[in-house]
Order: C-alpha cells, then structure tokens, then sequence
C-alpha cells in the first residue's frame, strides 16, 4: 500500500464531484478498474488548489495534468489484538429511509434515500457498528464539516461530512486491515471513508 500527499489544481480542486476524477489521472491505463484508492481532503493551498491524503494500492504516478504527487511512501499495515490507537476519519454517517408510498426505482427495487444522521450519539452508533469486529472504541470526539455541494448530471447533490477523532483497540487484525483497504461508510468519491491509524 501507498500513502500520497496530492495537490490538486483550482480547476479540479472548486467542484467535489471532480475529486475522485482528478486522482484517478495518478493511475493511467486502468480505465476499466475498479477503485482500488481511498483520500481525504487535507486543506486549501493559495490559489484555490487543494492538499489531499490519498492511500492506494498501487504507486500513483509522478505527475498529471493539474494533479502532482508532493510525496509518496509505500507502508504495510501490521495488527495485533490488543493494539492501542490513535485514529481520525472523515465519513458521511447516514441512514437509509425506504419510500413510504412503496414505489419501485428503475431498477424495481424499493426506492429508497439516504439522509444524513444529524445527532453526534447516532454518528458515534454508526462508526462503532461500522468498526464493530474488527475494533473497539474507547475515545472519540466529533466535529462537523463544511457541507459539500455538487452537481452530478444535472442534479445537485450535498454530503454532509464529519471527522472523528480517538482511541480504538484492535480487536481482529484481519478485520481492521480490510476496513482500511476498503474504507468506511458511504460517498468515498468525495473524500470520505480513509480510516488514518498511528500508535501512541
């Protein structure tokens, strides 16, 4: 695995929905791969850009057009039951809510929506069921994020992010490593989902 700091340019950097986009340039020739990377957006540069924390798979690229690698580092996460650590995460806890009336999307599946869990006791409920197995919570605090507004084919969209903070001890090794590798909750295109581990 790799762990990248990324700057993006102002043109891809203004609009969340061109985030996940502009990173995929990092990772030429795959234009059929699923996503196999994880990032979170870390703060604005002058200018307008953006610094981004971006862990993969694979090594990015050296450079792309208005995307540039600043550092990069490869790192192989090692676990053990008991572990104490340190921990901070950017995630969109929400729930879904089933339509009421009983209508069938395109698919003809039940239509449903996901709205955003608004109380910190209900977002701290949520990270815990998503960790549970794997970890155990032992300290977090929450803290709100900006909104994130976009437009996506027309229709304009908002994900309402937090960050927690904390302590969790690892409970299965295996289990942790995969909700590292694979993240957590929804929206991960818009820099959601990246679980940041260090000890002590």
């Amino acid at each position: 695995m790799f762990l990248s700091k990324v700057e993006l340019a102002p043109r891809w950097a203004r609009n969340p929905y061109q985030w996940h986009r502009a990173l995929w340039l990092l990772f030429p020739g795959r234009p059929n791969a699923e996503r196999d990377f994880l990032f979170r957006v870390e703060g604005n540069v002058p200018g307008g850009g953006a610094v981004v924390l971006l862990q993969s798979v694979g090594a990015p690229v050296a450079a792309a057009e208005g995307v540039r690698v600043l550092a990069s580092k490869s790192f192989e996460p090692m676990f053990t039951p008991g572990l104490v650590l340190r921990f901070h995460l950017v995630a969109n806890p929400v729930k879904t809510i089933r339509d009421a009336q009983g209508r069938l999307d395109r698919h003809g599946a039940p239509k449903a929506c996901r709205v955003p869990l608004i109380r910190e006791e209900q977002q701290q409920e949520w990270l815990q069921r998503k960790l549970m197995g794997a970890a155990q919570l032992e300290q977090v605090e929450v803290a709100p994020r900006q909104p994130l507004y976009f437009r996506r084919e027309g229709t304009a969209g908002k994900i309402v992010p937090v960050a927690f903070d904390g302590v969790l001890v690892v409970r299965d090794p295996q289990q942790l490593r995969a909700l590292l590798l694979g993240g957590l909750g929804p929206a991960k295109s818009f820099g959601c989902g990246l679980l940041s581990l260090a000890r002590g």
